[in-house]
């Protein structure tokens, strides 16, 4: 899965576990879709609803120097009876977007469930949803214990099944003014926290699809990656990505450099934020990486990335995906 339960922290509380993170342009005109997809298996693992007091931040950064300027913050309360639960929206710009224990400013409030009008502009949803993303799991989890054996076997994937079809999630669903980004060209990521002992914990970081998943095998290098931040990612995860992808790219014999080809990935990967313009085209593939739609197959492009050759999982997005708000499908029934 892209970020799902993939970590042995994330693990403990499902509801702050981010399994995807994606940009792109809204359906009114000059308007931007932030989304935070977390909450694996919801109702099956976890319940369906949000941590209460959990911070659900979208880190924003405007001058490409990988620290947040902006912030926009989701909260919860405990659920009532019926699992609805109370939702502020808060603007944190400048110092407090790095900081959590600074409140910013509020600027929408209302239930999980409904379409809430944001201050100047904009609309907010969460909810329970299908899970968008598409994944041949199981397959992946053949091939990368084969690649432990020394063997490179693209045919698990002949199976061609989506693990996560069937299967919900909880999602954050943001729409905001374009304007409203701070900048032309923004980079994006997500991160729960939570209170742990009377201090903030960041229990989950996440953006660009399957980097933890597909690139980096050791759970604690896994756990520490998701309490880091994007502007040490080169330096304290390199090392490992570049050092799987050349034995991945040795075995299938797909280039001559194994270790320099690893390296361009470590550049290619990080720092792990997602990049967009407004003004461009959307879209997350080898052509050119802006935002990331939902329909995106990421999948094939990270383990085309990871074997330096053409290579998909089999799988295709699913269906029930809206073009309108709040774009996500209906959850499905169990």
């Amino acid at each position: 899965m892209s970020h799902h339960l993939d970590s042995p922290t994330a693990k403990e509380d499902g509801r702050v576990d981010i399994t995807d993170i994606y940009v792109f342009a809204g359906e009114s005109a000059n308007t931007t879709v932030l989304i935070m997809a977390v909450n694996p298996l919801a109702g099956e693992v976890s319940p369906t609803t949000f941590r209460a007091g959990a911070l659900y931040d979208f880190k924003i950064d405007t001058n490409a120097d990988v620290i947040e300027d902006l912030g926009y913050r989701v909260t919860f309360g405990e659920p009532d009876s019926n699992g609805i639960q109370r939702i502020e929206l808060r603007r944190l710009e400048g110092s407090a977007a790095t900081e959590f224990d600074r409140n910013g400013t509020l600027i929408a409030e209302g239930n999980t469930g409904e379409v809430i009008a944001i201050d100047n502009g904009g609309r907010l949803w969460t909810g329970l949803v299908a899970d968008p993303f598409f994944f041949n799991l199981g397959a992946f989890g053949q091939f990368a214990k084969l690649i432990e054996e020394n063997q490179f076997d693209p045919s698990v994937f002949d199976t061609a099944e989506n693990a996560l079809a069937g299967h919900n999630v909880t999602a954050i669903v943001l729409e905001l003014p374009n304007t409203a980004l701070g900048a032309e060209t923004i980079h994006l990521w997500g991160t729960t926290t939570i209170q742990h002992e009377g201090k903030w914990k960041t229990i989950n970081r996440a953006a660009t699809p399957l980097v933890q998943q597909v690139f980096i095998q050791d759970e604690h290098l896994k756990d520490a990656y998701n309490k880091s931040l994007p502007k040490d990612d080169v330096a304290k995860y390199g090392e490992a990505i570049a050092a799987f992808t050349a034995k991945v790219t040795q075995l299938a014999g797909t280039t001559i450099n194994p270790q320099a080809y690893g390296q361009q990935v470590v550049q290619f990967l990080l720092p792990d934020v997602l990049t967009y313009n407004p003004q461009l085209p959307v879209g997350y593939g080898f052509a050119g990486r802006n935002g990331r739609a939902l329909a995106d197959d990421t999948p094939d492009l990270m383990l085309s990335l990871l074997a330096n050759t053409p290579f998909s999982d089999r799988v295709g997005k699913p269906d029930g995906l809206r073009d309108h708000f709040p774009y996500l499908a209906e959850p499905n029934s169990k």
